[in-house]
């Protein structure tokens, strides 16, 4: 029987099937009752008759097809993690980890300036979490720059695996969290690229449940004390040395043997700034490279593209456009573009992002749709590679400065509100004849105004389209 081989398979009743068994038993123990009181019960008559209806009830009862549904606990899928190396990375770890093993509820603020490592120190302790079964609940949840409350209560519900009601209100839905909550002994919340404070609350995290212990990550100090986080922890860049290893780990040659090669990429990590994700992407556009002048020409050529910079991120991100430039194709780079027209933090589905090349022209003078997809994988396989996107199993992600650095590509020729909920449409003036690409996903603007008429010759309809849940095309 179905209900019984669900043990082995990791599978469970469903709710109305759960109910239906309890009731079922229920009538089976009266039957039992009255047999075994031989006649000796009141009215042993009347009680059979009853028990036969509720029978006959159970009978007539439609119970759904599928009787099983998935045995889900409440913890998570594991991060295809990046492990960052160095003593003060490791550090940073074992304090997060030690204070999460204490017994009592903890608040802890990572901070640290953008591409810092704090998201993937955070995935490391999350999948170490996975492992621990001391711990009854976990939920790895990116808040970003434009979050909603409602979409924040979905995302905690879904990553601790409880019932999703979409329609309900915020406050019944934070009441509804609360509870769940308050009943887990042992729950670890993490809340990644938190911007602002906010009511925890408000959500539904109840702030006083002995089980719940809280970590959240931010670029801003002033938010852990605004969160009022028991204690902060500051993630700072990787030292000179930690960086040139890190460097030399992901460029994965024996090139840098050459002493003048050398001496080069000391330069070149240098202007990295310890940023574990200025490392990696310059680490990797330097593949391949084996000439000294090719080092030293990628070296002027960042020394030049960060050139008046005082702003450590601001330099930072100029650099990272070298991984951009140094791309074989323009319509590589076009693709890269087209990902950054997504919301901020949003893991995007890899077919449905080739879909949205093809549909842009980008894999035009290929014969078939298949070979269309393979060309498009295979795109997003080389900005992987090139540590402009990241990989997440079936969808992809890009890093916060990294999307900082293609808007700031894009800035005369695109408007890109997506996930900011506009509830109206950006004014006549943005719209220039220069503009090319639009995003207004997850917009609350419902109609487009009848007195504008904007004259952008090249906005291409499938741009367009990116709007359409705005209820216009």
């Amino acid at each position: 029987m179905e209900i019984e081989s669900s043990s082995s398979v990791r599978k469970k009743p469903r709710i109305s099937v759960e109910k239906w068994l309890k009731i079922t038993e229920t009538v089976r123990n009266n039957f039992q009752i009255i047999g075994q009181a031989n006649g000796k019960t009141l009215r042993p008559k009347e009680q059979v008759v009853t028990l036969t209806r509720e029978v006959e009830e159970l009978i007539k009862q439609a119970l759904p097809q599928t009787l099983l549904i998935e045995e889900r606990d409440a913890k998570g899928v594991k991060f295809l993690e990046r492990k960052l190396t160095g003593e003060a990375i490791h550090r940073n770890i074992e304090l997060i980890w030690g204070r999460l093993k204490e017994n009592h509820p903890w608040k802890l603020g990572i901070c640290g300036m953008g591409g810092v490592g704090k998201t993937t120190i955070m995935m490391q302790v999350h999948n170490r979490l996975l492992e621990d079964a001391t711990f009854d609940g976990v939920a790895f949840v990116t808040v970003s720059k434009d979050f909603s409350i409602s979409k924040l209560q979905i995302d905690i519900e879904k990553a601790l695996r409880f019932d999703v009601t979409e329609v309900e209100h915020e406050k019944k839905r934070a009441a509804k969290l609360s509870k769940h909550l308050e009943g887990m002994k042992n729950c670890v919340l993490i809340l990644d690229d938190v911007w602002d404070h906010f009511d925890l609350e408000e959500v539904g995290i109840p702030i006083r449940a002995k089980g719940i212990k809280l970590v959240l990550t931010t670029r801003f100090i002033d938010v852990c004390s605004q969160m009022h986080c028991q204690e902060k922890i500051e993630i700072k860049p990787l030292s000179q040395k930690e960086a040139e290893n890190f460097f030399l780990e992901e460029l994965g040659s024996k090139v840098v043997d050459d002493l003048e090669i050398e001496a080069v990429m000391k330069s070149i990590v240098r202007e990295c700034a310890g940023l574990p994700i200025g490392v990696i992407t310059m680490a990797r556009s330097m593949r391949g490279k084996t000439e000294v002048f090719e080092w030293r020409d990628s070296l002027v050529e960042l020394q030049e593209s960060s050139k008046g910079q005082t702003n450590m991120e601001q330099k930072v991100l100029m650099n990272l456009k070298f991984s951009y430039d140094h791309l074989d194709n323009p319509n590589v780079q076009q693709c890269f573009l087209s990902c950054a027209l997504y919301p901020e933090d949003e893991f995007i589905d890899k077919f449905e992002l080739v879909e949205f090349f093809i549909d842009q022209g980008l894999m035009d003078g290929l014969n078939t749709r298949k070979e269309q997809y393979d060309r498009g994988l295979t795109r997003l396989n080389k900005l992987r590679n090139a540590c402009l996107l990241e990989d997440h199993g079936n969808t992809m992600k890009m890093h916060d400065l990294i999307r900082d650095m293609a808007l700031h590509i894009m800035s005369a020729t695109a408007i890109v509100q997506a996930g900011k909920q506009l509830m109206m449409i950006p004014s006549e003036e943005c719209w220039t004849d220069a503009l090319e690409k639009v995003s207004l996903m997850k917009s609350n603007i419902r109609a487009f105004p009848s007195k504008m008429s904007p004259n952008c010759p090249k906005l291409s309809a499938i741009e367009w389209m990116l709007a359409e849940e705005c209820g216009f095309s």
